[in-house]
């Protein structure tokens, strides 16, 4: 399968849809009460995790979304690199919520 363009172009579309996806998350969660000088208790921690996770879930379907109306609407191209730049950005970002790149 030859890389075109297109592909790239879906690919970038979807990775950057991750970041504001990612982004939105965690303003959500430091405005629920976290942060870096937060000091949450268990039912604190709850109230931020709760608002955190929902919020990604929220962010993953619209951005799904997106990815399938505009995949209908451009070339099989860029069909590919939306999905691939999904995934791909699905597994890097709940990666990063999980600690992965962490040291």
């Amino acid at each position: 399968m030859k890389i075109t363009r297109p592909m790239v172009a879906g690919a970038v579309v979807a990775l950057a849809g991750h970041g504001l996806a990612l982004g939105v998350t965690l303003a959500v969660a430091i405005a629920a009460g976290g942060g870096p000088d937060a000091d949450l208790d268990a039912g604190g921690r709850f109230g931020v995790l709760f608002f955190a996770v929902f919020t990604y879930g929220i962010a993953q379907l619209v951005l799904l979304g997106t990815c399938v109306a505009l995949s209908g609407r451009l070339g099989r191209g860029s069909s590919s690199g939306l999905v691939a730049g999904w995934v791909l950005g699905l597994a890097a970002s709940l990666s990063y919520l999980c600690g992965g790149f962490g040291a």
